[in-house]
């Protein structure tokens, strides 16, 4: 122990980021192969990011129809990631593991740059350890990818302050950059978000101009032409003005106005209790910096303001927006932890080191609760019952229920059966056409007597889950 003293005394830094990476590697890398994916999200993207192999790349598909509500990015890296390690839940989580650690690590490199070392480790390590970027890290969705490269952008723009004025340009043009692979990721509010976070801190400072000069928004534009240009004109060939209407119209702006087609839509404050619980361990501290901000008058202080504004605009807009899924408020989380740092950071070490103990403890109680939630919770049973069904000699049918991604991890779609409506004629077709055949039903949607009874006499359970059972036909 001494000698870790002497050795954090002499090189601080080292230290600092040394632990960065054992922390990291025990938050976001430990255990995410050892759970199955996750239904719904999960196992749908990372089939279709599975189809685009050996096609090309720009068109995405789901269950054999154009897919074309979301950006390719998420889907490029995890087909990238499938190529090169196969198709495994480690490999298709590994991406969205990558950038979490660049985005921790890109932390404290900000809140080095803009403060003090130990500020930036606070802050680091306040990011690292929560339940929200932990979790979210952990299943392999869009958000993580949109955060992390909204979180290199506006670090960006805030760095700009504080580099010699010829090295300002390079930052801005990485802030464009970023922003490019952010808008690929998830779209306008890729450009939303920063323009608005650095756009009000700098009239409140009375320095907007320098984002207009033409050596660094002219640039700035034609790199993000030249990254976003090719897809979504491909897009646009191919699909014309639906792809307009169904990715612009439908999922951007329907989302933020109404978001009732879509059945998201949620209360205005959806996203207070959600943040609360996900920012664990450190939400009562992130609401002490919050008291601290009006009664010490931190605002008057350009960093905590910056952070303030960051949090405010990306939290505020998706609670104004008529659509809210719990993940759509990852991005405030980097914010938050720089406010909690510097909170800390003016406080006694106890107030980092026990919420950081409880932190560690609680990560392996997450990766517990989590591959419990998804075995016992049903997420998990289709992927079972493909898989069992792909071993087998067995045709597979589904049942009254749609197509679901999640069967296609393990099995063939083209050898399977895919009855999507309570239709007794085609089930008994299905069969007489492969006497032996599997069939996976919803549990919740056999209520049919005429189908329960032609299934009891013709099927045996092989398994039956909390939200499917799995059957095979008689062999009497």
């Amino acid at each position: 122990m001494e000698k870790i003293k002497e050795f954090y005394r002499e090189h601080p830094e080292k230290f600092y980021l040394i632990l960065l990476g054992i922390l990291s590697a025990i938050f976001l890398v430990l255990g995410i192969g050892s759970y199955p994916l996750v239904d719904v999200d999960e196992t749908r993207y990372a089939v279709m990011s599975r189809d685009l192999l050996g096609h090309n790349w720009n068109f995405l598909m789901l269950n054999g129809v154009p897919f074309i509500e979301k950006p390719p990015l998420y889907f490029w890296f995890t087909a990238l990631s499938i190529k090169l390690f196969g198709f495994h839940e480690y490999a298709i989580r590994l991406p969205m593991v990558i950038l979490a650690a660049i985005t921790v690590f890109f932390t404290y490199y900000t809140g080095r740059k803009i403060h003090s070392p130990k500020l930036g480790f606070y802050a680091a390590l306040v990011l690292l350890s929560n339940v929200y970027f932990v979790m979210l890290t952990r299943v392999a969705i869009i958000d993580m990818v949109f955060t992390a490269f909204l979180t290199w952008t506006i670090y960006c723009g805030l760095l700009t302050d504080f580099v010699k004025d010829k090295n300002k340009k390079y930052l801005w043009w990485l802030f464009y950059t970023f922003a490019s692979f952010a808008f690929l990721a998830k779209g306008l509010l890729a450009i939303v978000f920063p323009v608005a976070i650095i756009g009000i801190y700098r009239l409140i400072n009375k320095n907007v101009r320098e984002i207009f000069k033409p050596a660094n928004i002219l640039p700035g534009i034609l790199v993000f032409l030249l990254i976003n240009l090719p897809w979504h004109s491909a897009m646009y060939k191919e699909y014309g003005f639906e792809f307009i209407w169904v990715y612009f119209i439908l999922h951007h702006f329907e989302r933020l106005v109404n978001a009732d087609s879509l059945g998201k839509t949620r209360p205005f404050l959806y996203f207070v209790p959600v943040f609360f619980v996900g920012f664990l361990p450190w939400s009562f501290h992130f609401i002490a910096s919050i008291v601290d901000f009006f009664k010490k008058k931190w605002f008057e202080n350009k960093l905590i303001l910056f952070f303030a504004i960051y949090f405010i605009v990306i939290f505020g807009l998706f609670s104004a927006a008529s659509g809210k899924l719990p993940t759509y408020v990852l991005p405030a989380v980097p914010p938050a932890a720089f406010m909690v740092a510097y909170w800390v950071y003016n406080r006694d070490k106890k107030w980092l080191t026990i919420p950081a103990s409880i932190a560690i403890f609680a990560t392996f109680a997450a990766i517990i609760l989590l591959k419990t939630v998804v075995y016992t919770g049903g997420m998990s049973e289709l992927v079972e019952y493909s898989t069992l069904a792909q071993n087998s000699t067995y045709h597979l049918v589904t049942y009254n229920m749609p197509v679901k991604p999640s069967i296609f991890l393990n099995y063939k779609k083209d050898y399977a059966d895919l009855i999507l409506d309570d239709n007794l004629a085609d089930l008994k077709k299905a069969v007489l056409n492969h006497p032996e055949s599997m069939l996976i039903y919803k549990n919740k949607n056999m209520k049919n007597k005429d189908d329960l009874e032609y299934i009891n006499k013709f099927f045996v359970i092989v398994k039956e889950g909390k939200k499917y059972t799995l059957l095979k036909t008689n062999p009497k």
